[in-house]
């Protein structure tokens, strides 16, 4: 009896656990509460296959850069004042950077909320790890910045990841860097298929804007395999191929304007930029390649 009695509770239980699995709709713990304000309805979550019913027409971009899941929510106070904050959370850190970088400007007035961010007139947006936050506001009067970046460092508070940037940047030269011009390229750099994983910076060279850029792959034979890709394409294009040392040189098609474009391979390190001046190229790979032993 006593053991049938423990089977029937032990089902009720389940049963219980089954039905009711929580009453906190996912992405709750992102979400801080704010003074004066209220959640104007429920937290809303997309996935890849519903993100373009929320932004249909910019949801590929997202796609793109190994988009996740996005958890959004809207804020009301009793003024009328409105926000809505949206966490885009991608595969990894450079995904979550990269699409940052996309939106990012080249000047404003950026902040240290998350790892980085930036504010304008209704909105505010940054990333940490892997976790893109754009948050907007509509009649928020004289406090908006103030209220914007208090939801920002809530939420920055609340996603685990630390801060930082992708670890392969430390590698890059400093020297006439232009300072924000880092990006990270996850699919089609450049418009080539073969080129995906890409991490580049912009340097100032006179009057020349030189962008050095490095494929991080998984072996000393991807980076080979991927060279190899962009030589066949090059050929296909009846273009000549120069080799010099551990340095090949060609002419894309589709970027004569830019110069010659330089490869160099150092392990898993696929290094690249358009000059004229292999020298130069060398000097900058070779700071990478100095730290990557």
């Amino acid at each position: 009896m006593k053991k049938k009695s423990m089977i029937i509770i032990f089902f009720i239980i389940f049963s219980a656990i089954t039905l009711f699995p929580g009453t906190e709709p996912e992405g709750t713990s992102l979400f801080p509460t704010m003074d004066d304000f209220s959640f104007d309805g429920k937290i809303e979550t997309y996935t890849p296959d519903t993100l373009f019913e929320y932004i249909n027409g910019g949801a590929d971009l997202f796609l793109n850069f190994d988009f996740v899941k996005l958890h959004s929510l809207r804020y009301k106070n009793k003024d009328g004042g409105e926000i809505t904050a949206d966490i885009y959370i991608h595969s990894n850190l450079p995904n979550g950077f990269g699409i940052y970088t996309q939106e990012r400007p080249t000047e404003g007035v950026f902040i240290e909320i998350g790892t980085e961010g930036y504010y304008e007139e209704g909105l505010l947006n940054f990333f940490k790890g892997p976790a893109y936050v754009k948050i907007s506001s509509f009649d928020l009067g004289k406090s908006e910045e103030l209220i914007l970046k208090k939801l920002a460092a809530g939420i920055s508070g609340r996603i685990p990841q630390p801060k930082g940037y992708p670890a392969i940047f430390s590698r890059f030269p400093s020297e006439n860097k232009f300072p924000g011009s880092e990006k990270f390229i996850n699919i089609n750099f450049l418009g080539h298929s073969f080129l995906n994983r890409v991490y580049s910076r912009e340097y100032s060279n006179n009057e020349t804007i030189l962008r050095l850029f490095v494929i991080k792959n998984d072996s000393v034979s991807e980076s080979e395999e991927v060279l190899s890709k962009y030589i066949e394409f090059i050929k296909r294009k009846n273009g000549v191929i120069k080799k010099k040392g551990n340095i090949t040189t060609f002419t894309d098609p589709y970027y004569k304007n830019k110069g010659k474009m330089n490869f160099l391979i150092s392990g898993n390190i696929l290094i690249g930029m358009f000059s004229d001046d292999p020298g130069i190229f060398l000097k900058m790979a070779g700071h990478i390649i100095g730290k990557t032993k």
